[in-house]
């Protein structure tokens, strides 16, 4: 079992507005159903309070906002601290345990020696230290789910797709802290005339767009990497029993060290200035995709024993 590293809770940072805007696009129904909350962080006052969000029906059953009080991550596999999910998980979904065994990034060993790989992507004068790292799912705006490693330092996130069988970074993408501009939380949704089946799960968004929308070419092109945002969720290790306590893999341990470091990073570089905090549904724009639904049913984006074929 992997030591613990607890890290300082820093709040979140100042500039919380007074009136707080709740955004409720129901029509017509009276029914309590979340629909979102919206919360401004930035840099002003030295003692800012730890903010709170109200939410417009639906909220958790105990009425609590944000919990700031979760532990840090940890480079190694497990951690004897609780992750309870803020993120919904699906429910009743269990990860079997040979299921879990055929990742490759499962074995041991295998993600402290990625993240060491991973070390090498890092530039002191431009990212600063590294504070955590996490094995999670992204879900591209082609809604393909792949695993992913997220390294958060002082200054960056990076986004790396790592081979976990050979051991070589395929490609990686260094987004700034002081860029983003919105960050979201909620259950990942699809429109209304979409015909996929519920995600019934949440996610984080990450978003540096200020508000502009990519081109038709840009959405409409599987690999393009300049999409302004991206999503994550839960790994899938994390639905294994024996994983549940493990925040390598758990979306909202990153989602709340991020928070952190996004305050940090605009005190430094862009004091005064806010991000969106937003907790509220997550469109995924899929209406038909035949082609991510068996993508992701049959974890392409998963490095995998598939019963002696490792790909």
């Amino acid at each position: 079992m992997a030591e613990t590293k607890e890290k300082t809770t820093i709040p979140v940072e100042e500039n919380i507005a007074t009136d707080m805007k709740i955004d409720d696009d129901r029509t017509g129904d009276d029914s309590a159903e979340f629909t979102g909350a919206t919360l401004e962080i930035g840099s002003g006052s030295p003692n800012p309070p730890v903010p709170s969000v109200a939410i417009a029906g639906g909220a958790a059953a105990d009425g609590s906002a944000f919990d700031r009080g979760r532990p840090g991550s940890v480079y190694g596999r497990q951690s004897i601290k609780s992750t309870t999910s803020r993120t919904s998980m699906r429910p009743g979904y269990v990860e079997p345990v040979e299921i879990t065994k055929g990742y490759f990034s499962y074995k041991d060993g295998s993600f402290d020696n990625a993240v060491e790989n991973c070390k090498s992507l890092l530039k002191n004068e431009l990212d600063g230290s590294l504070q955590g790292a996490w094995l999670l799912t992204e879900i591209d705006h082609w809604d393909n789910e792949r695993e992913k490693i997220l390294l958060l330092t002082d200054s960056s996130l990076f986004i790396v797709n790592y081979n976990f069988i050979n051991s070589k970074i395929l490609d990686s993408k260094r987004v700034m802290l002081h860029l983003i501009d919105t960050i979201q939380v909620g259950d990942l949704t699809y429109p209304k005339e979409s015909v996929m089946p519920d995600r019934q799960h949440g996610g984080v968004r990450i978003l540096w767009n200020k508000g502009e929308q990519p081109s038709f070419g840009q959405m409409w092109n599987p690999w393009c990497s300049s999409i302004p945002w991206t999503t994550f969720s839960h790994h899938p290790v994390l639905y294994n029993p024996k994983e549940n306590e493990t925040i390598t893999y758990n979306v909202d341990d990153f989602y709340e060290s991020l928070l952190q470091a996004v305050s940090k990073a605009f005190q430094k570089k862009k004091p005064g200035e806010k991000v969106r905090l937003i907790e509220g549904p997550i469109l995924i724009e899929n209406y038909l995709g035949v082609s991510s639904l068996v993508f992701n049913q049959s974890h392409l984006g998963f490095f995998r024993d598939r019963n002696g074929v490792s790909f």
